[in-house]
């Protein structure tokens, strides 16, 4: 799979197709700055679950992780 920049709608339908998987993303915060999250949607609760700790997930519906996360940069860590 090629590592590529993708904004975050992008990377919501990669998730919601790869649902109730857990997948590493690099977020892009600006400059040399990123940090990584671990992101996954599930299709049971129908929300998707970030942490950037790997055990405490927070939930959030579609809309309400654009309202922090729209149109920002994200790359799947394979």
């Amino acid at each position: 799979m090629e590592k590529k920049w993708v904004k975050t709608e992008e990377m919501l339908e990669a998730l919601r197709r790869e649902a109730d998987t857990e997948q590493q993303y690099c977020h892009y915060l600006g400059g040399m700055l990123r940090s990584t999250h671990w992101l996954e949607y599930s299709s049971k609760r129908q929300k998707f679950g970030d942490s950037t700790n790997w055990f405490d997930y927070t939930w959030y519906t579609e809309s309400e992780f654009l309202e922090v996360y729209a149109n920002q940069w994200w790359m799947r860590e394979v």
